[in-house]
């Protein structure tokens, strides 16, 4: 076993004894009628491309010591009563592809992902990859952003403006120093900011960041985090009126569980998955046979109101990470395995 997997093995271990939650058995709450869509490997995050009612899906094979490369997939929902399939996107993939969090937005009137990518690249571990696609339909990669302060990135977010939030989950990516930073349980996960040409950290650190999504109503804009260790979401106001983008702290979301990613439905609510569990979530990360809890829940962002939808062992769907709804569908993704559930709308 080489020395970086070895400390991200103790690094592990010590999240699971400074954040376990070793709880009982959760109340269950199913959806009747799931089924499988299979054929995508660790599906991690997922986005909507509405105008043409297609999800995009990052996937990576997260076991086997990271050394496989991932890649993007396609399920259309345009047919309703077409058989939902996962296409892998054919592209000019970069180097060293292992996507994580994802973002889909049409800047300046161009369909363009910004999607997380951990290299395992010494001089930079972590990239966002820009990927557009033509009138064709067509996606190529276009462009690899780096920096510093992408540390340790987990979700991603970006506007039509092709600005880009980058949610990080750890403050570096050294495996020592998350080990020593859990210990002593050191919030040092901040957001990092691209506006189109340079990045800057945002100076809103937590421990363990997650889900970033931002929300504009008018001329206001909410960003919304995951912030795993607090089992809550964080609500910043996005004010831009010095020029610069700054944050301002409006209040917490409690969940009740560990927040992942979040995405909103046509109507104005937030959807996100949640692992009740980091106990559970770690055993299932070391064995597939071992169980970890999914949640998803919906937030009205008007009234803070938080509903479980979907609750689940993990026998249906373990570690869930996603919860995307559209049209008359629920649809899940998870951490690991090879399949993505598609459920009713609850």
């Amino acid at each position: 076993m080489r020395v970086k997997t070895l400390w991200t093995f103790f690094s592990f271990s010590t999240l699971v004894f400074f954040s376990a939650n070793c709880s009982g058995p959760i109340q269950e709450k199913p959806i009747a009628g799931c089924e499988r869509i299979s054929g995508t490997p660790g599906p991690e995050d997922l986005d909507l491309i509405r105008d043409t009612s297609t999800v995009i899906v990052s996937s990576h094979e997260r076991r086997n010591g990271l050394k496989d490369i991932g890649a993007l997939f396609e399920v259309s929902f345009a047919n309703p009563n077409g058989k939902l399939e996962a296409k892998k996107i054919e592209t000019n993939y970069p180097e060293n592809f292992r996507p994580h969090g994802i973002s889909y937005a049409k800047v300046k009137g161009v369909d363009t992902l910004a999607v997380i990518s951990h290299t395992l690249v010494d001089e930079n571990p972590h990239t966002i990859e820009i990927f557009e696609r033509s009138k064709l339909g067509k996606w190529t990669h276009t462009k690899t952003l780096s920096d510093p302060t992408l540390t340790s990135p987990n979700d991603i977010f970006m506007n039509e403006a092709g600005e880009i939030f980058s949610s990080n989950d750890n403050g570096t990516s050294n495996a020592f120093r998350k080990y020593w930073d859990m210990i002593i349980r050191s919030g040092r996960a901040d957001i990092s900011y691209y506006d189109g040409k340079s990045f800057q950290a945002l100076n809103v650190p937590v421990m363990l960041g997650n889900g970033i999504y931002i929300r504009k109503t008018g001329n206001d804009e909410l960003l919304y985090r995951s912030v795993f260790a607090e089992k809550a979401i964080r609500v910043y106001q996005v004010d831009r009126s010095s020029g610069k983008v700054n944050l301002k702290y409006l209040e917490s979301i409690a969940i009740g569980a560990g927040p992942d990613n979040i995405l909103e439905d046509e109507n104005g609510m937030l959807w996100l998955a949640a692992h009740d569990s980091t106990y559970k979530f770690i055993r299932h990360v070391m064995n597939r046979t071992n169980l970890s809890p999914t949640r998803i829940f919906k937030i009205n962002p008007e009234n803070k109101e938080v509903t479980e939808v979907y609750a689940n062992e993990g026998s249906e769907i373990s570690a869930g990470s996603t919860g995307l709804v559209f049209k008359n569908k629920l649809l899940i993704s998870q951490v690991f395995e090879d399949f993505l559930l598609v459920c009713p709308r609850p």
